[in-house]
């Protein structure tokens, strides 16, 4: 073999074992947990809650026989991280993933009623129907914070009280979105006072994911593994030896 021959042999070798070497990892699926809605009435005292978020609802909605006057006024932070509701607070926005999770600590000032507590109404403000099928008993101490939870998918909905399943329901159509309500009224009663904490929502979505590899160039909102974990990329930069996501936190966000 002549040299010219033999050198383009080797520089052809030496440029598919670079493109190995700097080949982009396959993509694969992971499944996280997103964080949607997210209130924890932080705020002056006597301020009202984020109007972004929250509007009164009418509770004559509610099937309790009086009258909102809109005021949101009935609604006022109390400067340390609580809300506390003369009238129903829904949220501005519907909820309408195929699944999700809401959460809310609420001191309820009435033993049962988990569904109204934290309750759902169709986007017309209505109650929608279906079927409800009790699962527990819901007394709780009224003078306490419960943890009021609940859980959906298309074709049902899960309430639970401090992780014990009390409520299914099982909408007439599936897959409508709705609005959350953090409700005072108990048929035709009242609660004085009721105190929310917080309030989160979150959902399950699919995203596309790489093995992390170092001289890679990220972007923000990119979302990658390593050692089997998944990392949501802070901000651009390129990756260097010794910025694993697990150890550079200002970069990487372990989801």
């Amino acid at each position: 073999m002549n040299s010219a021959r033999l050198l383009r042999t080797l520089t052809a070798a030496a440029v598919f074992v670079s493109g190995l070497a700097v080949a982009a990892p396959a993509s694969a699926a992971t499944t996280i947990t997103r964080v949607v809605f997210s209130d924890d009435f932080s705020g002056d005292r006597g301020t009202a809650p984020d109007p972004a978020k929250w509007v009164p609802q009418d509770d004559g909605d509610q099937d309790d026989g009086d009258q909102d006057d809109g005021d949101q006024d009935d609604a006022s932070l109390d400067g340390e991280g609580n809300v506390t509701l003369d009238d129903p607070l829904r949220t501005v926005r519907t909820f309408a993933s195929s699944n999700g999770h809401a959460e809310a600590r609420i001191k309820p000032g009435r033993e049962y009623g988990a569904w109204r507590a934290l309750a759902v109404l169709d986007e017309s403000g209505q109650l929608p129907a279906g079927q409800v099928e009790p699962l527990a008993d819901d007394r709780v101490n009224p003078d306490e914070f419960h943890t009021y939870t609940i859980d959906w998918t298309a074709t049902s909905i899960v309430w639970s009280v401090d992780g014990t399943k009390v409520l299914r329901f099982t909408p007439a159509e599936s897959g409508k979105p709705f609005h959350l309500v953090l409700n005072v009224t108990m048929g035709e009663r009242r609660s004085p006072d009721v105190v929310v904490d917080s309030v989160r929502v979150t959902v399950k979505v699919t995203v596309a994911t790489k093995p992390w590899k170092k001289f890679t160039t990220y972007k923000a909102g990119q979302y990658v593994t390593y050692k089997d974990v998944a990392y949501r990329v802070r901000e651009r930069h390129t990756s260097l030896p010794g910025w694993q996501p697990s150890l550079v936190p200002a970069l990487f966000q372990k989801i």
